[in-house]
């Protein structure tokens, strides 16, 4: 007998509907896969026969030949253990074929028939609902991400005989008790029956069922964008508030220098205080990628916080880029929408760096592999620290005693290319006694608050210019968009001129410097850049450490 079980498979941060079609038989007690499967997936045929086994259920000696399509999409993992139980009981007539006609499926199923949890099932929620499933078995423990898609229902199951069980229920899922049908799951046999489902059996279909509507969750959402930091928290370095502040408004790239202990990593650890809240798409599309990467929490369900990576500096490529036998997402893609931050830069590998030139302009990594070629986002903000030179202290030659040699070959482990990507650089000294002390003027203090205020009153200029784009911030301005909305008057254009040919700018750093000036011009709520605005621009571009 012959049985089809919708379920789905990961590629890249999406999800595609897949079938595990089955058939069972007469002949010699085999058990053969096909379609494109990887080695997890094949070691599926041993699990769920002891899990079937395990879970009451006996099967009579037969051959079972199980084929996922389409073949031309690679499965991979442990996901497709429940759909290939659940179609070998149904082609052995467990339960009507239509119930799964509208039922996505996936969990992994352990030897004594209980379901793990599994990565990825967020975008397969997603592809259930976008092709019109209405129901969607997981596991239970996955069950806050699968909630986060309104308008589906989501079950929750805890082991095979919980899935058997629901599965003969879910004929009609609209909470009327006279439409569902009674099923008992009974050791060594599977049995249909008809009639009222009793109250047992319908309180455990409740429980698993879950239908969600996201504004609510949003409301009760315990993980709210809070933070337990502030940038009033960092004594001084006033000049490099506001340039993180410029930095966050335009989602500008940026570079701080300075001594050790100066503030470096405390300025950027806190770049997310004043980022604007994400929306939903923005929400969903990070979650996503949390969701394939396997490192969502298992109780927070969608993400409602920007991430902020800090990955240490002995990091391999494939795991700042992405990549692995099984592509998965690397740092750039797990910091979509929020920070990535390299503290000391210098430290890195070269080979590494150089690695992430590509990314930064084109905002995708594209991982090619032999049977298919992997694209994951990355939309992020670079953030960076290094000292100025191997001690830490240039220009101070009462500290520093570093040969010019020695300075020149430490800055130079970044080389001109990448210097280029960013858009700015800020210098940030060490901090007096009195200051420390005392924390300056309370009245000019920078506050993540206000702050934020001010990042949300530039992106919302932005966002009104760009209405009709599809850009959201201003380093995301091409060459067409720059020549319509950085245009410089008489003045600015001559201040320009004459910077790029003393300091020799290539192209990219001369629009790199008129996209910081806009955002400049955003943050004082001008229509025009100004020559204060161009200035400023050129002072955080060409402070580079280079010497």
């Amino acid at each position: 007998m012959f049985s089809r079980v919708i379920s789905a498979a990961v590629y890249g941060i999406d999800a595609y509907i897949v079938n595990v079609e089955t058939d069972v038989g007469f002949g010699l007690p085999t058990f053969d896969m096909s379609g494109a499967l990887g080695s997890k997936v094949r070691e599926a045929k041993d699990r769920v026969r002891v899990a079937i086994k395990n879970s009451g259920i006996e099967l009579t000696p037969q051959k079972i030949v199980i084929n996922i399509s389409p073949a031309n999409i690679r499965k991979e993992g442990t996901i497709y253990d429940l759909p290939i139980a659940i179609g070998i009981l149904a082609a052995n007539g467990c339960f009507d074929l239509k119930i799964l006609e509208n039922v996505l499926i996936i969990g992994e199923v352990s030897l004594d028939g209980s379901i793990n949890p599994v990565k990825g099932v967020l975008p397969m929620v997603c592809a259930a609902k976008e092709a019109g499933i209405d129901n969607c078995i997981i596991p239970k423990a996955n069950i806050a991400e699968g909630r986060i898609i309104n308008n589906i229902n989501i079950y929750g199951v805890e082991t095979l005989s919980q899935t058997i069980e629901i599965l003969k229920n879910i004929a009609v899922i609209d909470g009327s008790r006279k439409n569902i049908k009674q099923a008992d799951v009974k050791s060594g046999e599977c049995n249909k029956s008809d009639g009222n489902i009793n109250n047992d059996t319908y309180n455990v279909l409740e429980r698993s069922r879950v239908k969600f509507t996201y504004g609510s969750e949003v409301k009760n959402n315990n993980h709210s964008c809070s933070y337990n930091i502030d940038y009033s928290d960092i004594s001084g370095q006033e000049a490099a508030k506001r340039a993180t502040m410029i930095a966050v408004s335009g989602m500008h790239n940026i570079m701080y220098i300075g001594p050790p202990g100066s503030g470096k990593t405390m300025l950027a650890q806190r770049i997310p205080t004043i980022m604007p809240d994400m929306d939903y798409e923005e929400q969903l599309r990070l979650t996503k990628i949390y969701s394939v990467a396997g490192l969502l929490d298992s109780e927070c369900g969608i993400m409602v916080k920007r991430p902020f990576r800090n990955p240490h500096h002995t990091i391999t490529q494939a795991a700042l880029l992405g990549g692995g036998a099984v592509p998965r997402p690397g740092e750039i893609t797990l910091s979509e929408g929020g920070v990535l931050f390299l503290d000391e830069m210098t430290e890195f590998n070269q080979v590494i760096m150089e690695a992430l030139r590509q990314p930064l302009e084109d905002k995708v990594i594209t991982l090619v592999r032999v049977n298919a070629a992997y694209t994951y986002p990355a939309h992020f903000m670079l953030a960076a620290a290094i000292n100025p030179c191997k001690c830490g202290y240039y220009p101070d030659r009462n500290r520093c005693h570093c040969s010019e040699y020695d300075i020149r070959r430490y800055i130079g482990r970044i080389s001109n290319p990448m210097w280029d990507r960013f858009d700015m650089c800020v210098k940030v000294d060490e901090v007096s006694y009195e200051v420390m002390r005392n924390k300056g003027n309370v009245d000019t203090i920078y506050n993540s608050t206000d702050m934020k205020n001010k990042v949300e009153a530039a992106r919302q200029m932005q966002k009104d210019r760009f209405k009709k784009l599809d850009i959201n911030y201003n380093s995301q301005m091409g060459v067409r968009e720059i020549h319509k909305y950085c245009t410089l008057n008489v003045e600015c254009n001559e201040l320009m001129e004459r910077m790029y040919k003393q300091h020799n700018m290539s192209a990219r750093a001369y629009n790199k410097v008129l996209k910081t000036a806009r955002t400049i011009a955003d943050l004082k709520g001008s229509v025009n850049i100004e020559k204060e605005h161009l200035t400023e621009a050129l002072f955080y571009k060409n402070c580079e450490v280079k010497s």
